[in-house]
């Protein structure tokens, strides 16, 4: 399995210089890959995607992966512009008819561009049990991106849900969550926290992962340090993911 870290952490990117920094940072605490979030890019860089894989490439990364803030077909072009292997997908649509057709319609583009969409199951969105997941999957050739801090969060056994999905699994994002609350109060930048200092499972997840053969991209992926920089925190995952990984 490789391992990769999400650019989300460090909040709104203001520009390619910043960008820049974020992508050593991430190099420098010993990550392969980088994830993007589309919608916290600078304007200079979602207009000139392609500079986005330059600039990883010259600080020695991979583009991983990128969030699909926008549902329109036109970010497949994106997407492939920055190298992404994949786009994974959060629903937050009207109704889960609406959730079917932007799954359908996104999985056809980024086939066409030689990428998988990845449908994200997530608090609060179209795809928040398995019901919702199955009927996406049934519909499309979507696959789906593991987050062990959602699922965790909607009381989904993560070692069963990756041996029952390990054929779909495109990516896997990697965070910790603080305690069990109701999903509906779960907020982002306080209850998922750093690999380690919550409930999940993280060697059981490991573990399942190995049982399945898994060997896609790891994802570290947290969306506020609690304690420290971005990059103290993403440099503190890396070793603890590590340290999973060679147990």
């Amino acid at each position: 399995m490789k391992i990769s870290c999400a650019a989300l952490g460090w909040g709104d990117i203001k520009s390619a210089k910043q960008f820049s920094e974020i992508l050593d940072s991430i190099k420098d605490a010993g990550y392969d890959g980088v994830g993007i979030e589309y919608a916290v890019m600078p304007e200079t860089l979602k207009k000139n995607p392609a500079r986005v894989k330059a600039l990883a490439k010259k600080a020695g990364l991979e583009v991983v992966s990128m969030a699909l803030n926008e549902t329109t077909t036109d970010m497949a072009d994106v997407a492939k512009k920055m190298g992404a292997e994949s786009g994974w997908l959060c629903l937050f649509e009207k109704d889960d008819k609406t959730a079917t057709k932007v799954t359908k319609r996104l999985t056809r583009a980024f086939g066409e561009k030689g990428m998988k969409i990845a449908v994200h199951p997530h608090v609060r969105s179209n795809a928040e049990n398995l019901g919702q997941l199955d009927a996406l999957l049934k519909v499309s050739d979507a696959g789906i991106c593991f987050d062990s801090a959602h699922l965790e969060a909607l009381r989904i056994d993560l070692p069963q849900f990756i041996t029952r999905y390990g054929n779909r699994i495109v990516l896997a994002h990697l965070k910790d969550l603080r305690d069990h609350v109701d999903p509906a109060k779960i907020d982002y930048d306080k209850d998922f926290v750093d690999l380690g200092e919550g409930v999940v499972d993280l060697r059981a997840v490991v573990r399942a992962l190995n049982d399945i053969k898994y060997d896609g991209w790891l994802m570290v992926e947290v969306d506020f340090p609690h304690k420290g920089s971005m990059a103290e925190s993403a440099k503190k995952n890396y070793q603890v993911l590590q340290k999973l990984l060679t147990a």
